[in-house]
């Protein structure tokens, strides 16, 4: 008997290990997103994301305009702001772009209203940086610079963010075209649905991804490695895929929205800001915590919530 115990004991060890080598850095990545205050700066970056929204619509659909017809794109960007935050929420979308004045006339007046725009447009970025660094930094007893020109590079990063958000939704736009227009050549042949669910499942996880790592890449701070920066994303992609129905779900159900009235979808808005930020300040904690782990792994000592200088982590990319 005890030779039948030990024997499953020794089958269980590999498994075991495994699991707990998952299990320890995530429980650590939670520890550093609740000690960081995540919840509070999900809160403070759903305000900035309010704020931010039309300014933020009008520089993106400025910036696909330059390869794709201005209306296609409003109508495809309504499109899959309802397909991930329902009806509610892409209606917000949809009065903040109708709504979206036209440039002043005069030179100095479109450029006063260009850097009111852009000023807008970025200010919830700044915010993200802002709270990146939080975490990269949290618990090293280091303090962000606080200078007016390191404010203003929060603001100039912004604008790249924009870009890379562009981008992506450039592809993402793409792939759907593609997609649809494939299933409808296809439809009439075999049942491609169910294909085009998987595959438009697939480019949205990646999308997810990308999206996650391009926003953690581009902050400020002592970053890890971009392994664990895909590492954690990946995690935070499929949380917010799991929450994302959960979120419908709860919306569809509860009282929470039609209790605001006419306000109720800036609410699905503010909510849904709030989640996705909470799970990006996740991911990235996930991302630090490998980091540690593998630090620490390397180093023969017990992991630490503390990340080491960039060049360090530069070392184990």
């Amino acid at each position: 008997m005890e030779i039948f115990v030990q024997r499953i004991k020794a089958s269980l060890a590999p498994v075991v290990s495994a699991v707990l080598r998952v299990y320890h850095p995530l429980r650590r990545a939670v520890d550093c997103w609740i000690r960081a205050d995540g919840l509070r700066m999900s809160a403070a970056m759903s305000f900035y994301g309010i704020l931010s929204l039309a300014p933020l619509l009008i520089l993106l659909v400025a910036v696909l305009g330059w390869w794709l017809d201005r209306n296609y794109i409003e109508t495809s960007l309504v499109s899959e702001i309802r397909g991930v935050i329902g009806a509610q929420g892409a209606q917000v979308v949809q009065q903040a772009l109708s709504s979206a004045q036209k440039p002043s006339e005069g030179i100095a007046a479109s450029l006063f209203a260009f850097l009111l725009l852009l000023s807008g447009a970025t200010g919830v970025f700044a915010e993200l940086q802002d709270a990146f660094e939080r975490l990269w930094r949290q618990g090293s007893g280091e303090v962000p610079l606080q200078k007016w020109w390191y404010s203003a590079s929060l603001r100039l990063r912004g604008i790249a963010y924009i870009l890379a958000f562009g981008f992506l939704l450039l592809v993402s736009l793409a792939i759907s075209t593609f997609l649809g227009l494939l299933s409808g050549w296809a439809g009439s042949y075999l049942a491609f649905e169910k294909i085009a669910w998987v595959i438009n499942e697939v480019v949205s996880f990646g999308f997810c991804v990308a999206l996650f790592v391009a926003l953690m890449k581009m902050s400020s701070g002592p970053k890890p490695a971009l392994r664990y920066l895909v590492m954690g994303s990946a995690a935070g992609a499929i949380l917010f895929e799991v929450g994302k129905y959960l979120m419908a779900i709860y919306l569809s159900t509860a009282a929470v929205v039609s209790a605001y009235g006419a306000a109720g979808s800036l609410v699905v808005i503010l909510m849904w800001t709030y989640f996705s930020s909470a799970v990006l300040l996740l991911s990235a904690s996930v991302a630090r915590a490998w980091s540690d782990e593998a630090i620490a792994r390397a180093a023969g000592t017990a992991p630490v919530s503390v990340l080491p200088n960039q060049a360090t982590s530069t070392q184990l990319s």
